[in-house]
């Protein structure tokens, strides 16, 4: 089998840029890779002899850039990259889609097959598992409300005003615990276990909150003037 070649950044843009318009267009003109890439000429025409003396391609000025088989295998790894981080980004990261293709493509040549592979993994377990439904709330939350933290991420010392409860929040949960939305509250600190966050409300009562209930609590952090 034919060792597959080291690529610059450059060079993998242009072969996926080639193998886009065969799939697009059945096609890919030297014109077209220009056009796609927004390059001049002379820069393609450099970019498809290099590549051509690699062997990821057939290069001839009269006739459409062909793929070998060593430029389909690279041309599929960088789209495959691509694809995943872009999915990543916007389904899971929840950026616009113009945005997560541009930051895919920044990162698609740094990232090797085993971490695409986890990314993979990563984001199918968020994206289908049940058990991950309360994570994906969370994440939802978190990215629509910047400025603010869970209860339980707050420092002791801290104070911090009651925003909103999370929907992973049960109500009886939230009517029990002792706290509204406007509350001001200091915490004191954790257990030694890490289950249970002490908080001081404004009154000067102490309570005791499950961490898994402060995970929950939305705040905004009082600054210190």
């Amino acid at each position: 089998m034919n060792e597959i070649p080291q690529l610059t950044e450059s060079l993998e843009d242009y072969l996926e840029a080639i193998a886009e318009l065969i799939a697009v267009e059945g096609h890919a003109h030297a014109k077209e890779i220009a056009a796609k890439l927004n390059v001049k000429m002379p820069s393609v025409t450099g970019a498809l002899r290099q590549l051509e003396k690699m062997g990821c391609i057939v290069y001839n000025t009269h006739y459409p850039v062909q793929l070998t088989e060593k430029g389909r295998l690279i041309a599929e790894d960088v789209m495959h990259h691509h694809e995943t981080l872009q999915r990543f980004f916007s389904e899971i990261l929840g950026l616009p889609r113009e945005k997560a293709s541009d930051t895919a493509c920044r990162l698609e040549h740094l990232i090797d097959c085993d971490t695409i592979g986890r990314f993979i993994l990563f984001s199918e377990a968020i994206a289908k598992r049940t058990d991950a439904r309360a994570l994906q709330t969370y994440l939802t939350e978190a990215m629509s409300m910047p400025g603010l933290a869970v209860l339980s991420d707050c420092k002791p010392g801290e104070k911090a005003v009651v925003e909103k409860f999370g929907r992973n929040l049960a109500p009886d949960a939230a009517a029990g615990m002792g706290l509204k939305p406007g509350d001001t509250v200091t915490v004191e600190g954790f257990s030694l276990d890490r289950t249970m966050v002490r908080v001081t409300a404004a009154d000067g009562a102490t309570l005791d909150i499950p961490t898994l209930q402060a995970e929950n609590i939305w705040c905004r952090p009082v600054s210190k003037d």
